[in-house]
């Protein structure tokens, strides 16, 4: 019997040494970062969106939808198919923003990437998240999942949103959503599916051309600022 208790022994510190070590859950820093590194070496993204603006004034929800593009350096496009058609094409240089239902075009010549918010601009793998951000777990019960890792970030500079929130995929930490809350309290909230990256988007397809016998309007130079924009339903170059 004793023995057979030691052997016993024996096969039980074998199997527990045999047990593959667990891997240590990252931080919420240390996701930021793999997210960083992640598009950092992106150099071109795709991927269908649905976008939903909630109104803490009116207590309503507007729904959008269509396709979104990214290549580096600086281009960017936003194709709305629902409710309505609408563009968003930056193409480096300047913003055009294309509404076919109006025949009107709205030209920013003084647009740049610098403009948008990190709620897009983290596609380009620009700045450093943990420079700008306060950056911790998110409690939110409507997005957490065991699949994902939700990062809640609250701006260490002047901005025109109070909180932004990433949700991202435990296994490649792609984005694969993205909420922002403005000081009204009102919550623009974007969803990705179907993410291509580095499939070769070519500079031509962020090349606009103004349709002919459509109004244009040049937008007015604006004064810089720490703030951001953000894609809403009504422009994604609008300010959160």
């Amino acid at each position: 019997m004793k023995i057979c208790f030691s052997r016993g022994l024996c096969l039980a510190a074998l199997f527990c040494f045999a047990l593959p070590a667990q891997a240590a859950e990252p931080t919420a820093d240390e996701v930021a970062g793999n997210i960083q590194k992640l598009y950092e070496n992106t150099k071109d993204f795709k991927a269908a969106f649905n976008q939903t603006y909630s109104s803490a004034i009116l207590g309503r929800n507007k729904v959008s939808s269509g396709f979104v593009y990214v290549k580096k350096p600086g281009m960017m496009r936003w194709d709305y198919n629902k409710p309505r058609p609408k563009h968003f094409v930056a193409d480096g240089k300047a913003l055009y923003i294309f509404d076919p239902e109006l025949e009107q075009v709205m030209v920013d010549r003084q647009f740049s990437g610098s403009q948008l918010s990190t709620a897009v601009t983290f596609l380009w793998g620009r700045g450093k998240l943990s420079d700008e951000f306060k950056i911790s777990f998110s409690k939110r019960k409507d997005l957490l999942g065991t699949d994902r890792h939700v990062l809640e970030m609250v701006p260490k500079h002047k901005a025109r949103f109070q909180k932004l929130w990433f949700v991202v995929e435990k296994t490649s930490f792609r984005v694969l959503e993205t909420i922002i809350l403005d000081p009204g309290g009102n919550e623009n909230r974007i969803h990705f599916s179907k993410m291509a990256t580095n499939v070769g988007l070519k500079a031509a397809a962020f090349k606009f051309e103004i349709p002919k016998g459509m109004e244009v309007v040049e937008a007015p130079r604006a004064p810089s600022s720490r703030g951001g924009v953000y894609p809403r339903p009504k422009s994604p170059a609008s300010k959160a």
